[in-house]
């Protein structure tokens, strides 16, 4: 197991896991097996990894006992979205609503991207305390951007009124944008039969 890293109050890592993935077919997605075990549990293996369990939040809605029993940690913070019917906004504006108020930002991250490694999320997190804790971090795979994203403090009101399928890319401002190269990982998520099928032959 890597050293995990000392415990950063400072930045709230928020794994969104409450969709219905509706393209996905029947079978909640996130119980899928990829890489020997559910789909939740590669992302949340490796930010276990590397990461507190005081830093994480996790928001579950659609088929929450199914979620939560993969999760089978206590020690990990869980928010329920009733609204989660009506979009990942209603996630984020819950999660963000929690937050301790000495949260500097917000590192927002799907649940089924099953290649984001630790190196990437530490990265990422570096990049933010180098630009102070002021600027959007996003990362990208050659000229593609992806996921996770980190969000600053300014951004904390704007995020609570999010609703329906509105995500936070929606809201950043230009200047306020700064990418970090990062591997394939962040840009590979999956929302259908088609990709968990790729996404197994790459495990």
């Amino acid at each position: 197991m890597k050293n995990k890293k000392k415990a950063n109050q400072g930045i709230k890592k928020i794994l969104l896991a409450a969709g219905k993935s509706e393209r996905f077919g029947k079978k909640n997605k996130l119980s899928e097996i990829v890489n020997g075990k559910p789909l939740i549990n590669n992302i949340l293996d490796t930010l276990l990894e590397i990461f507190d369990t005081s830093e994480l939040t996790i928001i579950v809605g659609h088929e929450q006992k199914i979620i939560k029993n993969l999760i089978n940690n206590e020690k990990i913070k869980i928010l329920e979205n009733i609204n989660y019917k009506k979009g990942i906004g209603t996630s984020i504006s819950l999660a963000v609503k929690n937050l301790e108020t000495h949260i500097k930002g917000v590192m927002i991250i799907p649940a089924d991207m099953p290649y984001i490694t630790s190196k990437d999320l530490i990265n990422l997190e570096n990049k933010f305390w180098e630009y102070n804790c002021e600027k959007v971090i996003i990362p990208q795979y050659n000229s593609k951007t992806g996921n996770p994203v980190i969000l600053p403090k300014i951004y904390f009101n704007t995020l609570k009124k999010l609703k329906d399928d509105f995500g936070a890319r929606t809201l950043i401002a230009e200047k306020d944008l700064i990418t970090i190269k990062t591997g394939f990982g962040t840009i590979l998520d999956i929302d259908t039969r088609d990709e968990l099928d790729k996404a197994k032959i790459k495990s």
